[in-house]
């Protein structure tokens, strides 16, 4: 019953977020100050209370984001969650040996700790990857694939970590939080997020 009551006693603010611009979010206290509860309360777990992220949980306050960026992104990411994956890439790579060699290479690209002989031998099957991670090993952000030359690593950066994901392909889900967040809490929470400064 308290619930309902505050519920409804919220419902006209509610309703005026569904009505507000992204900027005008950002730039009401009230807006932001029930975002950041609900990020607290919703997001946190996995992100961590400072956004900062973790291992296999994205830090949303750098500028490293996959698929997009923007208040509408936010939302959209928020409401229907986003899976992250990579096919497992072996079969294309070639040998364990040469799994081994990519995994070297990929870190080469960043200057990452590796083993500089099996980078040069993992150069030349690196053509595998680069139809997603492109040539360069840059990423396509629109396709979801990570730069893979600015050090920033979700699962580690580690060989045997990189190993195991080019054999075996990473696979992270966010879940979708519509049905537990109403239209405007995802609104809130969004250009809470957005407010972070990260994915720009």
């Amino acid at each position: 019953a308290e619930h309902a009551k505050a519920r409804e006693a919220m419902a006209p603010i509610y309703a005026g977020f569904m009505t507000m611009t992204p900027e005008a979010l950002a730039a009401d206290s009230k807006a932001m100050g029930i975002g950041e509860r609900l990020f607290v309360n919703n997001c946190a777990g996995c992100h961590g209370s400072d956004a900062r992220g973790g291992k296999s949980f994205p830090n949303l306050t750098d500028n490293d984001w996959l698929g997009g960026t923007g208040v509408d992104y936010i939302a959209k990411t928020i409401a229907e969650g986003r899976q992250g994956m990579m096919p497992p890439m072996a079969a294309a790579v070639g040998s364990a040996e040469d799994v081994k060699n990519v995994a070297h290479y990929v870190l080469s690209l960043s200057g990452s700790a590796h083993d500089s002989i099996r980078a040069q031998l993992g150069k030349s099957k690196f053509g595998a990857c680069a139809a997603c991670h492109g040539a360069d090993g840059k990423g396509m952000q629109a396709m979801g694939a990570p730069n893979l030359t600015d050090a920033v690593w979700l699962y580690g950066s580690d060989p045997a970590t990189i190993t195991r994901i080019v054999h075996d392909g990473p696979f992270g889900v966010m879940p979708a939080w519509t049905g537990r967040l109403s239209e405007a809490d995802i609104r809130a929470v969004a250009a809470y997020v957005h407010s972070l400064g990260g994915g720009e």
